[in-house]
């Protein structure tokens, strides 16, 4: 199990270009690493930094369906500070933050074991119920929510 949070993005171009259209419209800064990454950061009100590495949605399994599928990019959310709790608390604003300036349908992941939320411009920001995994046993609840797979997807 994750101890982050994920938020994925159905952007149609890399993680470098993504963040150039995104982090300013946030307050987040991106940073490069050495070797190539992307990472988005910010400070929080009370000290410390929200944020984490942008990249490729390296989870997409053949024959194995996932809410996720539909999704190339995601950003690692994480915070500099202690608590579990709180991070979950920050990832949650930071998304709905995004819910309402992202370009493309976003989705919320705790961990990488449960659906928390997904917005899009065509459904609004919508909230799961607790306990709903992106994965197939609960397709059904899901499915009714998952964006349209971008142009060229598998």
């Amino acid at each position: 199990m994750s101890t982050q949070e994920h938020v994925y993005f159905q952007a149609d171009h890399g993680p470098p270009r993504f963040a150039a259209e995104i982090a300013p419209v946030v307050g987040m800064t991106v940073i490069r690493g050495d070797g190539g990454e992307t990472y988005l950061s910010r400070p929080l009100p009370d000290g410390g930094q929200v944020g984490g590495e942008l990249h490729a949605n390296d989870l997409v399994e053949p024959g194995e369906p996932s809410f996720l599928d539909v999704f190339p990019l995601v950003l690692d959310v994480g915070i500099t500070i202690p608590g579990r709790g709180r991070q979950l608390a920050v990832a949650r604003a930071l998304f709905t933050e995004l819910a309402g300036v992202s370009p493309v349908p976003v989705a919320l992941v705790r961990g990488y074991d449960f659906l928390i939320g997904v917005a899009g411009r065509t459904t609004g920001l919508i909230w799961f119920p607790e306990g709903v995994t992106p994965y197939a046993e609960h397709r059904d609840t899901w499915l009714p929510f998952q964006p349209i797979p971008p142009v060229g997807s598998p």
